[in-house]
């Protein structure tokens, strides 16, 4: 959020991340921050000796640009010519939800939005990831959906595909399909998507994760396949069960839950985390399988045995879809595959792993140097070699 809000100052915010900002900053328990950031930005502004006599509070600060915006454009009046009340004149605009649109806009220069479309050309420009994913239709045509624009993308049988804010929703009529159609959305390494199946279930693919789905669902069960991990909100059928297939290693089976699946072919094992509901692990090879409750993961391994453990905190599984990296413990090599996912970069280790353990969060929309500035702090030392990250001895 520091972050943020210094580019905020600069005029250099995206319109999604004052979104961000904004929603942060309406919260009530975030006002100390805010107010801290105020007074850390007028703290560091060089004053004449005009500005200099008169330094008023925060709370006055707030009360005076308050008095002279003018809410009906959300701009600020000719007046503030000084430096410390345009900072506060930018925070009011930010909590008062004023969104800049077209000042943001004209204010990204063409440089800025080189570096952001190709990070590839300059290894120190490595961004996080997005909104990224590829639509294959039924008859095996695409459509980048970071790119599409329109909001109705085709329409397949009686099943309408839209786009909106970033998200991807099946439109059926009631009556029965005359054909089944399959589609698939995969996200890369650096890419994320959402979407709502025909039944109203809600998906979130994390980075380098697919899921195999018809257009619209018909007899007696529900069913998908995955690659990757994937969050699920189910919508409840109870005639119609749905099924989760990971590979032909496992099977998950809901009436209508909350749960996520984390089946990367370079993890250890197959992990179900239950937030809502109840679902039933079956491990193909030997069929076996296990019932879990929520707050409960079950874990199957190489050898096909599923291990049930109890999680102190689910939303420490779904960090990612919510934004963040939430470490619990987590040896270096799990947290970087996290790390290499969403930055789109290869890990490279110059000697032996280092036996280090992460607790704690860290922002998904951080550029790769931040990233390894924090990993800095806790003595793990990077470089970055095209799209690359050494891990140093």
């Amino acid at each position: 959020m520091e972050e943020l809000f210094k580019k905020y100052l600069d005029n250099q915010c995206s319109p999604e991340e004052v979104r961000t900002l904004l929603a942060h900053f309406n919260s009530p328990e975030n006002e100390i921050q805010l107010r801290g950031l105020i007074n850390d930005s007028l703290e560091t502004i060089e004053t004449d000796n005009e500005e200099s006599q008169w330094q008023p509070a925060t709370d006055n600060i707030l009360d005076t640009i308050k008095k002279q915006l003018n809410p009906g454009k959300g701009k600020i009046v000719p007046l503030f010519r000084r430096t410390w009340i345009r900072v506060a004149a930018a925070v009011i605009l930010l909590v008062g939800g004023y969104f800049l649109y077209n000042s943001i806009k004209s204010n990204v220069t063409a440089k800025q939005e080189i570096a952001k479309t190709d990070t590839t050309t300059n290894n120190n420009e490595i961004g996080p990831g997005g909104n990224k994913a590829i639509l294959t239709l039924a008859d095996g045509s695409t459509i980048n959906l970071e790119s599409a624009v329109t909001e109705t993308l085709t329409q397949q049988g009686n099943t309408t595909l839209l786009k909106s804010d970033g998200q991807l929703t099946y439109k059926s009529l009631n009556e029965k399909p005359a054909q089944i159609f399959l589609n698939n959305v995969t996200t890369p390494r650096g890419g994320q998507y959402q979407l709502t199946l025909s039944d109203g279930s809600k998906v979130w693919l994390n980075a380098a994760s697919s899921i195999d789905f018809p257009v619209a669902f018909t007899g007696n069960e529900r069913t998908v396949k995955i690659t990757g991990e994937v969050y699920f909100e189910v919508a409840k059928n109870a005639s119609m069960p749905f099924k989760v297939k990971i590979a032909d290693k496992a099977e998950v089976e809901v009436l209508g839950t909350h749960f996520n699946i984390n089946a990367y072919s370079d993890e250890p094992t197959i992990k179900t985390t239950l937030l809502e509901g109840s679902v039933k692990i079956t491990g193909l090879t030997q069929n076996n399988s296990s019932t879990i409750i929520p707050g409960e993961q079950a874990q199957l391994s190489a050898n096909n045995k599923i291990n049930v453990n109890k999680i102190k905190d689910v939303e420490q599984v779904i960090a990612w879809k919510n934004g963040t990296f939430n470490f619990d413990n987590a040896d270096l090599e799990t947290s970087l595959r996290q790390i290499a996912r969403w930055y789109d970069v290869d890990i490279i280790f110059e000697g032996e792993v280092p036996n280090k353990k992460f607790s704690g969060e860290m922002q998904r929309d951080l550029s790769l140097p931040q990233v390894i500035k924090l990993l800095e702090k806790n003595n793990v030392y990077c470089r970055i070699e095209g799209m690359n990250l050494v891990v140093l001895k």
